[in-house]
């Protein structure tokens, strides 16, 4: 199962969506320039500290798919099944930067995104591989079938 090379992708892509739901994605400016809130996936964290939680679809959609990848780790005997789970990761990976974009239209501001916002889309990248892997793998064990 862990020499599998799809299974060490979906492992690197699981450790990154979990650093990514645990450090700060960006920040939010208002017209004036000054620090209107500082996002996080489960929170927004305003200037006096408090805390909205306007952003926790950010975080449930990555709780979503950090488990899906783990899951999908698991099911390396059942290949289809695998390949499509990694499809509907990769799908949430999207999801994730859609719901970011709206953000600051909800909250009014300009979004300045800090370097851990890339790491769902290395994630996406790293599940893409993944599942390029398992029909691969699918498509040897057709042809192998084929032959007996």
């Amino acid at each position: 199962m862990i020499q599998r090379k799809q299974t060490l992708f979906l492992l690197l892509a699981f450790v990154l969506t979990v650093v990514c739901m645990s450090t700060q994605v960006g920040t939010l400016y208002n017209e004036s320039g000054t620090v209107a809130a500082r996002i996080y996936n489960l929170w927004l964290t305003d200037g006096q500290g408090g805390h909205s939680f306007a952003s926790a679809p950010l975080f449930g959609v990555l709780l979503v798919d950090a488990l899906l990848m783990l899951v999908t780790i698991f099911l390396y005997q059942k290949r289809k099944l695998q390949a499509r789970m990694c499809l509907v990761g990769m799908l949430l990976g999207v999801a994730w930067y859609v719901l970011l974009a709206v953000l600051p239209q909800q909250t009014g501001g300009q979004l300045h995104l800090e370097w851990p916002s890339v790491l769902p889309a290395i994630g996406v990248i790293l599940t893409f591989m993944a599942r390029k892997g398992i029909l691969a793998d699918e498509k040897l064990v057709r042809s192998l079938d084929r032959i007996r």
